[in-house]
């Protein structure tokens, strides 16, 4: 009897055993799964608790900025491309200093300040303007939609700057502030304009609209690619998250359009399109892959020790 209470006694041991190991085995892909589904929400309410903070202050210093820029170009007129240059650049290093971004410009070239350009950029985000006031390593203005010019603080800044609105509700209007702009280019302003003529809020090129290059070849001047890498990744309106970290720019080498007619501008936008894709694809294949917010990622269980990031 003895015998068989111990064996009995080990049976019971043994299969209470096997019994916890096979809990402990189904339990821990579930346990990963939710600590993953924590992390990720924790993280996305963070961003979005960030991206709010982020847009009071580039709203303060967006007024703060705006009004002293037309209260100085009123002033000093004559002296209005250099006043707007600083007031650009305070512009975009005070928001990137509030908001934890830090801008990284790669100069590909050697730009003449005796040389007038046509900046073309690409546009992710919102971002992307106050960014580019730091990256563009000349005096310039804005090529800007009419609809711009009626926004608070931001719209009278430009007004009073050496910038030009581009009224693309009726053709006639919009050629006219076309020739307006070359006219400015030629005598010397560079100015910078976003061909896609709206945000893609990724990393993909939009298609790109004629007027920025139809712009380029009235002028005459030198066409810089300027690619915006990852601005999405850091502040993106659309999907309302935001997080600190290092924005890159290229300002690219200049394309030379010496004796270009309006025939040649399917090759300008094919080469200005050629630069920025390649920068990005640059880009992708050296940026660390993110995980998006979405059900189907939030249904993975990653291995423990990964680091979510979600992109936005």
């Amino acid at each position: 009897m003895p015998f068989r209470e111990n064996s009995v006694v080990f049976e019971v041991e043994r299969s209470t055993s096997a019994s916890d190991r096979r809990f402990t085995t189904l339990g821990d892909p579930l346990r990963t799964r939710l600590r993953a589904i924590t992390t990720r929400l924790t993280y996305s309410i963070s961003r979005r608790a960030f991206f709010y903070w982020a847009s009071i202050w580039v709203a303060l210093v967006t007024v703060v900025c705006g009004i002293c820029t037309v209260a100085t170009l009123t002033v000093v007129r004559k002296h209005g491309p250099g006043a707007f240059l600083f007031w650009s650049r305070l512009w975009g290093r005070s928001i990137a200093l509030g908001i934890g971004i830090r801008i990284r410009t790669e100069l590909q070239s050697n730009y003449s300040d005796s040389t007038a350009y046509v900046f073309t950029l690409n546009h992710q985000v919102a971002l992307d303007i106050p960014a580019a006031g730091t990256a563009i390593p000349l005096m310039f203005g804005w090529v800007a939609k009419a609809e711009l010019g009626r926004v608070p603080f931001l719209g009278w800044a430009i007004k009073a700057s050496p910038s030009v609105f581009v009224d693309r509700s009726q053709p006639r209007k919009s050629v006219e502030s076309i020739r307006t702009a070359a006219e400015k280019i030629r005598g010397g302003v560079s100015v910078a304009i976003f061909p896609e003529g709206s945000r893609s809020y990724s990393g993909e090129l939009g298609p790109f609209m004629r007027g920025a290059f139809v712009l380029a070849i009235e002028a005459g001047v030198p066409v810089v690619p300027v690619t915006i890498k990852n601005a999405h990744e850091l502040f993106n309106e659309k999907t309302k998250l935001a997080r600190p970290g290092t924005l890159h720019i290229t300002v690219g080498k200049p394309i030379v359009i010496d004796g270009w007619t309006r025939s040649d501008i399917p090759r300008l936008m094919e080469e200005v399109r050629v630069a920025m894709q390649s920068e990005l694809d640059a880009w992708s294949r050296t940026d660390q892959p993110s995980v998006a917010l979405s059900a189907s990622n939030l249904a993975k269980s990653p291995p423990p020790e990964q680091d979510i990031e979600p992109e936005i």
